[in-house]
C-alpha cells in the first residue's frame, strides 16, 4: 500500500516529493477520540505505506494531552526504527508550551511551517 493509497481517518495526506505531509483534522490530542486509531494510521503510514520522511502539521491541534504526546514520540521512535525521519509543524501555542515543558521541543524535530519542516528532512 502506498500512501497514496492510504485512507485515514483523523489526517489528510499530501505528497510533495519524497515527503509525506499528514495534516491532522482534529483539534484535541486527548483520550476524548479514538488514539488507538490515530495511532494506528500514523503507525501505518510507516509500516504500511513505506513512509520514510514525514512532515506532521499540527495545525488544527490545539491541545494535547500525555497520551496524545506518547503517540507523538512512538511515531518518532517508529521513524527512527524505520529508517525514517519525522518533523511536526505549525505547532499552536499551547502545544508548543506542553512540548517546552515536557522537554520533548528539543528531542522532536519542531519547524514553524510546512516548507521549513520539508527542509529539515531534506538535509
Amino acid at each position: 500500500m502506498s500512501a497514496g493509497e492510504f485512507k485515514p481517518r483523523y489526517l489528510m495526506l499530501n505528497e510533495q516529493g519524497e515527503v509525506t505531509v499528514a495534516t491532522l483534522r482534529i483539534s484535541l490530542l486527548s483520550e476524548d477520540i479514538n488514539l488507538e486509531q490515530f495511532g494506528h494510521e500514523l503507525f501505518a503510514l510507516v509500516e504500511q505505506a513505506g513512509c520514510r520522511k514525514l512532515v506532521v502539521n499540527l495545525k488544527e491541534v490545539q491541545m494535547v494531552t500525555s497520551a496524545g504526546l506518547g503517540k507523538m514520540i512512538a511515531l518518532h521512535r517508529k521513524m527512527h526504527r524505520h529508517d525514517g525521519v519525522v518533523a511536526f509543524c505549525h505547532v499552536q501555542p499551547a502545544v508548543e508550551e506542553v512540548l517546552r515543558t515536557s522537554r520533548l521541543i528539543t528531542y522532536l524535530t519542531v519547524r514553524p511551517d510546512i516548507a521549513g519542516a520539508v527542509a529539515a528532512l531534506q538535509s
